[in-house]
């Protein structure tokens, strides 16, 4: 039986864009991570290869994208590469979207978002199809925590749970409750599937605690964590919002993961060399060891290039 409380805990806005802080990279003693400065590391594997400096505009999520982009800045830098990044990062809130503005010509390259999310945006967009992903590079590892229990296990019968109010995070929260066999879903398992991409509230079949799911906005998520039971969070969310990451009581799988970030071009940058030197650098063992220090598992690499 699906007992399901679809009353809403509360409405928090967010945005993929707004606040724009357009910020140029141009290498000389600059450190635009939290970690040691490209300019501290060996050569790269790119070292030798040059492109174009005319500048490509990339608008990333704030972070982890953003302090991503601003490594692969400093790495292009030491590398004596001539990639130059004209970074935009989105801020907390607004109305800017950041695949109107990559389809519109506004900007060169998107990192903000998965798979099956601009696959839903493409859907309901059709007349702006006109760009496609050219390599995945992190996960932003979603995980379920709780500041009252110290296990999934030990949820009590009835016990409210924050989960994605948006469709194109909800399947992520709910196989990790059917791993933990909290629930039963009639379907198998997480995949890059079109059913399991679909899967809903209406999907379960059973829920012997009865827990209590409550669909909720992103951001509230995180910051509604100490009122419910345990809630389901983003990586990067957690990370702007001082989510320990000991509070998790379990985090999803990075391997096989469709919801892998991608940079995302127009059609005809695809082969862009600044856009194939960028994919590069994004996918190379300088950005994962990057990614490693830095994120705490909260992001986890996940680097393929795509096209």
């Amino acid at each position: 039986m699906n007992n399901i409380n679809a009353k809403a805990a509360g409405i928090a806005v967010i945005a993929i864009g707004a606040a724009l802080a357009v910020a140029w990279f141009t290498g000389a003693g600059q450190n635009p991570s939290k970690g040691p400065g490209a300019s501290q590391t060996a050569a790269t594997l790119n070292k030798g290869t040059t492109v174009s400096s005319t500048p490509l505009k990339v608008y990333a999520t704030a972070s982890p994208q953003g302090d991503v982009i601003k490594y692969v800045q400093a790495l292009a830098d030491a590398d004596g590469a001539g990639l130059k990044l004209q970074l935009t990062t989105s801020g907390g809130s607004g109305a800017l979207d950041a695949y109107e503005l990559l389809a519109n010509g506004d900007t060169d390259v998107t990192f903000t978002g998965h798979q099956p999310y601009v696959n839903a945006w493409k859907a309901a967009h059709p007349a702006l199809n006109n760009f496609d992903g050219k390599a995945a590079v992190l996960v932003n590892a979603f995980g379920l925590y709780s500041e009252k229990y110290t296990s999934a296990q030990a949820l009590p019968e009835g016990a409210q749970i924050l989960i994605p109010n948006e469709q194109t995070n909800l399947p992520r929260a709910l196989f990790i409750l059917q791993d933990l066999k909290l629930i039963k879903l009639n379907v198998d398992k997480l995949d890059s599937s079109p059913a399991a991409i679909a899967v809903s509230e209406k999907s379960i079949i059973d829920n012997p605690k009865h827990l209590k799911l409550v669909p909720t906005d992103t951001v509230l998520r995180a910051k509604a964590l100490p009122d419910a039971d345990a809630s389901f969070i983003n990586g990067d969310v957690a990370l702007s919002n001082g989510v320990d990451p000991s509070r998790a009581l379990v985090k999803e799988q990075a391997a096989d993961n469709p919801y892998a970030n991608l940079i995302y071009t127009r059609n005809n940058l695809l082969d862009d060399d600044r856009v194939t030197l960028l994919a590069r650098y994004l996918t190379g063992p300088e950005v994962k060891k990057f990614i490693d220090d830095n994120y705490h598992g909260f992001v986890v690499a996940d680097q393929r290039i795509i096209r």
